[in-house]
């Protein structure tokens, strides 16, 4: 079974999005795949956006709850790949765990998207995590058409 780990900055929005949004679709296609999230920067007292359960409940993903989980080096072994949110995080995960380098890519440059990043809606309008979503939405497919070729 393939490992992968979703990165954000505080495990709270995109990380989040995009490891329930990607466990959902597997599941539905019946992929052998288990996916995880972490943050950088992840603490028990970040607030979870209403936002992003929002999302998920337009999705199936119902009853959703979360716990903003910390990246350690554990959590790095035992995944496959890691999926970064932006450049900057994918470099401080290699910065923290240089043996990371070759299964740590951009959740974008993964899906064949190019380089950018996926811009953080903590904090902005409900219009702003809507249009987020979208995006790793598109990217999470994609990586799980190429998952699934692999």
């Amino acid at each position: 079974m393939k490992r992968v780990l979703f990165v954000c900055t505080g495990n709270t929005c995109r990380s989040v999005l995009a490891h329930h949004y990607a466990a959902k679709i597997a599941a539905d296609e019946k992929l052998k795949i288990k996916f995880f999230s972490a943050g950088l920067e992840a603490g028990a007292g970040i607030p979870q956006p209403r936002a992003v359960a929002d999302l998920l409940a337009k999705e199936g993903i119902e009853d959703f709850k979360h716990v903003p989980v910390m990246l350690t080096g554990k959590l790095i072994k035992g995944n496959d790949l890691v999926l970064a949110m932006t450049a900057a995080h994918k470099a401080e995960i290699i910065r923290r765990y240089p043996r990371a380098a070759k299964k740590t890519q951009t959740l974008i440059e993964y899906a064949g998207f190019g380089g950018d990043d996926i811009a953080d809606p903590y904090g902005r309008d409900d219009f702003f995590y809507f249009e987020i979503f979208k995006l790793i939405k598109a990217a999470v497919r994609a990586a799980l058409e190429k998952l699934k070729k692999k």
